[in-house]
């Protein structure tokens, strides 16, 4: 079985097998993208620039640009 990731077109973080992004508004939204460039794993946001530069503010795999 082949999950696809999808990309939450509000805070960019990529799920494998969800219908609403936890991470936004307590798991309200549900807009999703299957296409994105380039992704970024956040492991430590406090002490990540790139995660300050996106804002990204929890750890995971993040987006970089959701069509």
């Amino acid at each position: 079985m082949i999950l696809m990731a999808k990309a939450c077109r509000n805070c960019h973080r990529i799920y494998e097998d969800t219908h609403v992004c936890p991470q936004c508004e307590e798991g309200k939204n549900k807009d999703f993208a299957d296409r994105y460039n380039s992704t970024a794993l956040i492991v430590d946001a406090e002490k990540s620039q790139i995660a300050q530069k996106l804002g990204f503010k929890t750890p995971g795999l993040y987006a970089i640009k959701v069509k």
